[in-house]
């Protein structure tokens, strides 16, 4: 019966979308329901090989995501085969179909919008069962268990906060970190007896009812850590501290073969004596914050059958780091990583070396390697006493493989190949590929690792190009006038003529240091692998959408942008670069030239419209961080803010945030400005508030909207399809009105284009 609801539902998805006669334009229903293919991560920051197979090579598992409008939610459905040959891995079996709101909460940093995202991580148990985290009936994030072999689920933890990250072992003991549920007796016993206001408060979390000496993040990310075995679950101490402050989302677990031992990554409550001589920014960054909530710093390595914990060495965690454990399960690979300062080894002390660790000594041997501006794409114990890196560099060019043999106790250097086909020891004989570009979507080969034959096994989306005017994707790349370098994807209107002039809209993104492998997203941003269809994690971004409608849409990175003050101005550059480039192209009309930006994109897009002169027609700032006054003064004159604005918001310096701060130069701000907010309800808009503040008075067109639920459940990338598509509509609604003079004709948006005429009017009105 499972096994057919899952296969049902995907037929009817597919079915939905059949049409007869001309394509059709694409709305954000029609692209919410789309699937996507997650693959099946091992870990932040490991390498995931072969995403769909089980370790033994032996089975293969994808997960499929869509989301479903009529029951607002998301649904998540699991599909498996042997990889015995490609006739048996030809017929994938549905196993499980799991449902999910796809909402965030108020009061946890991981809600069930992290259920169907990528980032879900696949424990394997073996290679028919696995474990994950997904949200229970009662929203809380749990560890569900399922047995491939008979499609069978089930959750094996019963929390009563949500669940940050697990690992387990071959014998099912789970090691995993908690919430620390909040409470709201504190809280109430301080209103009703009186109280003064802690060091460590800020304005942000009081605006949310979080009075106590701590911030609203400390709350929210306080986890504690527990042991659970044969039906017994057990706290774990670690440094003799019962919680974990640091920030879950960057955690690393990992546990050895034989399920002895665990390496995981944990926090530090003070910078460990010495490690100001490390040599990256963002580490030390990190250790000098005045934030209570950091991230991860070092590794502990926990002992699952005795509870007990220790120190790896005394060295910091990388961030761009890869655990991996001997056959012998007493020794760990770091590549790349930090070396202990006694080595006195240079490339140690900027993360970029490898080493393995006894985890019971903490003894290290460093391996002949330098990772610097490199990225490993792949690393394995070919045996106990030999290592494989494949690694290329930032651009994903000169790719090579290193081989490395341990000989009287150090290790050495046995071959190199320069080839970019990496050596792998994979003796399955069938593995699944995914198979897409820029203009087609994703589909899921089988191929014999012999012969090379393939077969389709999957195509999630068969009718989506047939059905839909979606418009043609390429690459560009240039060079800024500042010299710097800038890579972008664009999409073409689904109708274009060369010659004809369109509506532009540059969305921009963080994105990679390089394109890499083609890969099909509706919504145009690459920044997030595997996200372009299904729910999408960017609601602001239209992309297609935009394209459908006869506009055209650029996904805009800049390569190494400056710091501080320079962050803002590269962008600014590229925008007003990139828009006169593609105006004297003949793409664009220079008159109807719209930016979007997310999270910090959306400080770029504010600073941009408050320092150019550039005559943008239209611009959204979705959820976004702002280095202003007010925002600052809310947060507690937050680290960051200071260096972008050349120093502290006091005495002299304070010339800086006047010149460089959006709030401070909003009268400068002419273009229709949205601003969407979605993660913190009413802390939200008040820290937005002095722009949109200063805008409203001086009678600038500008609109704050903030998505369904964001007070009740909030989420910077939300997953659930009522709140994603009351944004899209909004986002695509407000960019048609001011660049093309299009209105929806649904009577129920009738005040919106009232108002919104009413904007155009007063933006004519000279400022008081």
């Amino acid at each position: 019966m499972v096994a057919t609801r899952v296969a049902g539902a995907i037929v009817l998805l597919a079915a939905s979308t059949l049409a007869l006669g001309a394509k059709r334009q694409l709305t954000p229903a029609d692209a919410v329901t789309t699937v996507r293919i997650v693959g099946n991560q091992v870990g932040p920051g490991q390498p995931t090989g072969d995403d769909f197979a089980s370790p033994d090579g032996q089975r293969y598992l994808i997960r499929l995501v869509y989301g479903d409008v009529k029951g607002n939610g998301v649904w998540m459905a699991l599909l498996t085969g042997p990889l015995t040959s490609l006739e048996a891995a030809s017929h994938p079996k549905s196993c499980a179909h799991l449902f999910t709101t796809g909402l965030g909460s108020l009061t946890s940093s991981q809600a069930a919008q992290a259920d169907p995202e990528a980032s879900n991580i696949i424990r394997w148990s073996d290679s028919t069962h696995i474990a994950f985290l997904w949200s229970d009936a009662h929203a809380v994030r749990q560890i569900m268990s399922v047995d491939l072999a008979t499609c069978k689920h089930r959750f094996l933890t019963h929390s009563r906060s949500d669940l940050f990250s697990f690992v387990s072992s071959p014998d099912g003991t789970l090691l995993f970190n908690s919430q620390v549920p909040a409470s709201t007796t504190a809280a109430e016993q301080l209103w009703a007896h009186g109280f003064t206001i802690g060091d460590n408060s800020d304005g942000l979390s009081i605006l949310q009812g979080h009075i106590e000496d701590s911030s609203k993040p400390e709350t929210m990310f306080k986890n504690t850590w527990f042991i659970r075995s044969h039906g017994q679950t057990k706290p774990l101490y670690l440094d003799g501290r019962q919680f974990d402050p640091s920030h879950p989302y960057y955690r690393d677990l990992s546990v050895g073969p034989t399920g002895r031992y665990a390496v995981i990554a944990v926090g530090v409550t003070s910078s460990p004596e010495g490690w100001e001589q490390y040599a990256n920014p963002n580490l030390q960054a990190g250790l000098t914050s005045h934030q209570r909530i950091r991230l991860p710093v070092r590794y502990a390595v926990v002992d699952l059958q005795d509870s007990g914990s220790h120190t790896l060495w005394n060295s910091p965690f990388s961030s761009r780091g890869h655990v991996h454990w001997s056959p012998t399960n007493d020794t760990v690979l770091l590549a790349p990583t930090y070396l202990p300062l006694e080595s006195n080894n240079p490339i140690g002390l900027t993360g970029n070396a490898a080493a393995t660790i006894d985890v019971k000594s903490g003894e290290y041997h460093v391996l002949p390697i330098d990772l610097t501006d490199r990225s490993i794409l792949k690393i394995q114990w070919v045996s106990a006493t030999e290592i494989e890196i494949v690694a290329a560099n930032s651009l994903g060019a000169d790719l090579r493989t290193q081989r490395f043999t341990r000989l009287n106790g150090d290790w050495r250097e046995l071959f190199v190949i320069d080839s970019a086909k990496p050596s792998t020891l994979r003796v399955a004989p069938v593995r699944l590929e995914i198979r897409q570009s820029l203009n087609t979507p994703p589909q899921v080969f089988a191929v014999d690792t012999n012969t090379g034959e393939s077969r389709l096994i999957l195509d999630p989306n068969p009718h989506l190009l047939a059905n839909f005017r979606l418009g043609r994707v390429e690459r560009m790349s240039g060079t800024l006038p500042t010299g710097q370098q800038w890579i972008a994807q664009l999409i073409y209107p689904a109708d274009y003529k060369p010659g004809t002039k369109y509506p532009l809209v540059i969305q921009s993104t963080y994105g990679p240091a390089t394109f890499g492998a083609e890969e099909f997203t509706l919504q145009g941003d690459w920044s997030d692998a595997g996200m372009g269809l299904g729910p999408t994690e960017i609601a602001c971004y239209p992309g297609q959408l935009l394209a459908t409608r006869d506009m055209a849409v650029l996904e805009l990175k800049v390569l190494h942008a400056g710091q501080g003050v320079k962050e803002a101005e590269d962008r600014q550059v590229a925008f007003e670069s990139l828009a006169r480039q593609l105006s004297a192209a003949g793409l664009a009309d220079e008159n109807k030239i719209a930016l979007v930006g997310f999270s910090r994109n959306g400080y770029w897009v504010e600073y941009t419209l408050a320092h150019s002169s550039f005559p943008f027609a239209a611009a959204i700032a979705g959820d976004n961080y702002d280095p202003s006054y007010f925002q600052s003064a809310l947060g507690n004159w937050r680290d960051m803010d200071v260096e972008l604005n050349g120093g502290p918001a006091f005495g002299p310096s304070l010339q800086g945030w006047l010149a460089h701060a959006p709030g401070f130069n909003a009268e400068h701000i002419n273009t229709p400005l949205l601003m969407v907010g979605q993660s913190a309800g009413i802390a939200q808009i008040i820290g937005e508030w002095e722009i949109y503040s200063r805008l409203r008075r001086l009678h600038k067109p500008a609109q704050m909207y903030m998505m369904p639920m964001a007070n009740t459940h909030p989420a910077h990338t939300p997953q659930n399809p009522q709140q994603i598509l009351a944004i899209q509509e909004m986002a695509i609604d407000w960019l048609e009105f001011w660049l093309t003079g299009l209105e929806d004709t649904n009577p129920e948006k009738r005040e919106q284009y009232a108002r919104w005429h009413r904007l155009k009017g007063s933006s004519a009105i000279p400022n008081p």
